[in-house]
């Protein structure tokens, strides 16, 4: 007789309950006959309940389990009374289909204390264990794509090894061999231009390090730089740009003003000026400024082209994103900007000038 007969609710309250659950809840005796289970077995395993009721527990076990030496072992391990919590046992569906079920059972005492059978609850797990290999699979994705980017990091660090030391010694040879000619041929533009754009690219692979620093996260060196300077070497590369298409150039920053950045923060003056080359328009006029405001530096490089939009002013800082869609490139420009600022606590931006224009600008912690 099934031991829920003799639970403290109603009979036929608690059996509507048990049978409104999704979980197969069961009891055996101490003989592992089956005395009592919910409808929710049928959903599970394919046995309507009273099907179960007078069977042993074994008539679920796949068939190489199901052996009377393996009977008479689970038997009499069921006399120590001892209770079981999640264990995931292989469950033969009426079809003859293997289903993984996962099983809890408490031990039942009579009122004297005698041992007199087991209730307990199964359920499916089938759901759970697709997530658990989902996320095993994300594991080992994860691990995949872990080690291969310690590869990529350290070919990268290997490829920086060749930049800075293979690249530059014919980088400095040409330099060298420039500043002689430069020296012997004062008029020749030619030569001007070699030895310039020489002394750019060992400036180019001198910062390669700290940008891939700060590509990787990490910490870069900072020393105190003299704002003028930075600024005078950057219109040097373009000098002529300008000149070519009748920009003037106005400078106004204060000649003592220091700055504490590392070097490759003349990337983002490079990068604001080639900008104003290419998306300042009919401008003709090109303004940077630097000033203490509130405590910080800000720099700003002023054109009187046509103002940008808002959605674009929010837009063109990240990866991807070009102001003139017809113009080649990537859109990574402004975006190493935005990087290279942010490894320095700095802030970029563009913002639209009361007269029309843009101003690009950098604002430093003083």
């Amino acid at each position: 007789m099934s031991q829920l007969k003799n639970a403290s609710l109603e009979d036929t309250e608690l059996r509507r309950f048990l049978n409104s659950l999704t979980d197969w809840v069961w009891e055996m005796d101490v003989y592992g006959i089956h005395t009592y289970s919910n409808e929710a077995v049928e959903s599970i395993l394919g046995y309507k309940s009273a099907e179960l009721i007078g069977r042993h527990v074994s008539m679920f076990w796949p068939k190489e389990d199901a052996t009377p030496p393996k009977i008479e072992k689970f038997n009499t391990e069921l006399k120590d009374g001892e209770s079981w919590q999640h264990f995931r046992g292989r469950f033969r569906h009426k079809n003859g289909q293997m289903k993984i079920l996962e099983s809890s059972g408490e031990p039942l005492y009579d009122a004297e204390g005698s041992l007199i059978g087991f209730r307990g609850i199964d359920r499916d797990i089938a759901q759970t264990l697709k997530y658990e290999q989902a996320l095993e699979d994300s594991r080992e994705k994860f691990k995949v794509l872990s080690e291969r980017l310690e590869w990529e990091n350290n070919f990268k660090a290997l490829l920086l090894d060749i930049i800075s030391h293979d690249i530059m010694n014919p980088v400095s040879v040409i330099c060298g061999v420039s500043d002689i000619l430069k020296d012997d041929i004062p008029e020749n533009e030619m030569i001007q231009s070699i030895n310039m754009s020489s002394l750019r690219l060992i400036e180019v692979i001198s910062n390669a390090r700290a940008l891939t620093q700060i590509s990787m996260g990490e910490p870069i060196a900072i020393e105190a730089l003299h704002l003028p300077h930075l600024i005078d070497s950057a219109l040097r590369e373009f000098d002529k740009i300008f000149t070519r298409k009748g920009i003037n150039i106005q400078v106004s920053i204060p000649e003592d003003m220091l700055i504490q950045a590392n070097p490759v923060i003349i990337e983002v003056f490079n990068n604001y000026f080639s900008n104003a080359l290419k998306y300042a328009g009919n401008s003709d006029l090109l303004m940077i400024s630097a000033e203490d405001v509130d405590g910080s530096i800000l720099v700003e490089v002023k054109d009187e082209g046509e103002t940008l939009p808002e959605d674009a002013r929010l837009k063109i800082f990240e990866r991807g994103i070009q102001l003139d869609q017809s113009s080649s490139g990537n859109g990574m420009g402004l975006a190493i900007v935005k990087r290279i600022a942010e490894a320095h606590g700095a802030q970029v931006g563009v913002r639209p000038r009361s007269k029309g224009g843009n101003s690009f600008y950098l604002k430093f912690p003083k």
